[in-house]
């Protein structure tokens, strides 16, 4: 008797090809696959649902639209963050009433600590936050968008770079210095815990 194995998932790229040959369904898995983490992404941005969700389906409306004229990118999901990530920039800076869209280092980026579900009695959760949640904070906006990328999106540094539109180089730097602060800033043990959350990804 021959055993039948269960049918693997269908790949990010493989979705991609079947919406390059106007195949609807392709797009649609494509948006079931990351419409919830582009959304997760965009709300660090702004909070203003309507506007992440008008970013959502621009994408993806584009890219039926577009689709013979895209090619195939090296990485599916880099290749959605990064033009999400450019729209809703756009889409904040025309709202802001500029002109013209115009790339800046100095731009909103929102993350908290979620530690509702660690092993640890209530009033020790809020005492362990309101030491760790400071730090945290103390980041730059960008520093804190490449730590969400790495560690929320398990991105490695050459995506990150990708979707960030700097060097790898730069990106090496930025998370350095970014946890460089949180270790010179927080005991050994917070620093420790504040690792191991990141890791868990418990920070919305």
């Amino acid at each position: 008797m021959v055993t039948q194995h269960p049918k693997q998932p269908a790949s990010a790229k493989e979705h991609w090809l079947l919406l390059k040959n106007g195949n609807a369904d392709g797009l649609e898995s494509l948006y079931k696959l990351y419409s919830n983490s582009l959304y997760n992404y965009g709300s660090k941005f702004s909070l203003d649902k309507d506007l992440i969700k008008e970013c959502i389906q621009e994408l993806f409306v584009n890219i039926w639209t577009r689709r013979d004229f895209i090619s195939n990118p090296a990485d599916v999901k880099n290749y959605l963050f990064k033009s999400f990530r450019l729209s809703v920039f756009k889409k904040i800076s025309l709202l802001q009433k500029h002109q013209e869209y115009v790339e800046t280092e100095d731009y909103p980026f929102s993350i908290t600590l979620s530690i509702e579900d660690i092993l640890v009695e209530g009033e020790k959760k809020e005492e362990l936050k309101k030491r760790l949640e400071p730090a945290l904070q103390k980041l730059t906006d960008r520093q804190k968008e490449a730590v969400f990328l790495k560690f929320y999106e398990n991105l490695s540094y050459d995506e990150i770079a990708g979707v960030m539109g700097i060097s790898v180089k730069a990106t090496y730097k930025l998370m350095a210095r970014s946890i460089g602060f949180l270790r010179e800033n927080l005991s050994k043990d917070e620093f420790l815990i504040l690792l191991s959350l990141f890791y868990m990804k418990l920070f919305t």
